[in-house]
């Protein structure tokens, strides 16, 4: 073993592998599977007393399995990458483009709506959009396709409102609270 790799080791270095909760303090994380394509990429959802926050970012595509992971949130960061237009009509290469469009890619804003109408709840307090292509996005059209693909979703009625945000790559986000 390096002596790089054997200092990692034997400090604050916690190996982590999907579906096994590590406890770090009073945290359980719980890292998940996700579709993209990297070397065992992963989400999480944290769970501190009663809170869970969720965390999904280079999502390629979400199933059944995403949702169930995520499901019960207080507050949840999702990646709403790309604004599909932009992207096509962009200066990325076709292959790049068919990469990030893909099932092992990233989530365009629409889906990144879809699946938030799936995990509202009445416990959910706000919601960060990240992730978002310096390229292929804007901030105000990722937000507005999740809100238009909230406002088609009857789940809405169950929930009191929360606040969506979009996470900027260049300052500190809005705290939340809860």
């Amino acid at each position: 073993m390096s002596d790089k790799k054997a200092e990692m080791v034997n400090s604050r270095f916690i190996p982590v592998k999907v579906d096994e909760e590590v406890k770090v303090g009073d945290m359980m994380i719980n890292p998940m599977t996700i579709s993209h394509d990297a070397n065992e990429p992963c989400g999480y959802t944290i769970h501190i007393k009663d809170k869970k926050i969720g965390v999904a970012t280079d999502l390629g595509c979400y199933d059944d399995y995403t949702v169930n992971r995520l499901s019960g949130c207080d507050a949840l960061l999702l990646e709403a990458n790309h604004d599909i237009r932009m992207l096509q009509t962009g200066p990325y290469p076709y292959q790049l483009k068919a990469r990030i469009l893909g099932d092992k890619g990233h989530l365009c804003n629409e889906k990144s709506g879809e699946l938030l109408s799936r995990l509202i709840n009445n416990k959910l307090q706000g919601v960060f959009l990240g992730h978002l292509s310096k390229e292929n996005n804007l901030p105000e059209l990722a937000y507005e396709a999740v809100r238009v693909e909230l406002q088609m979703n009857e789940s809405l009625k169950f929930n009191n409102g929360f606040p969506i945000m979009v996470a900027d790559r260049s300052a500190i986000s809005t705290v939340l609270e809860f």
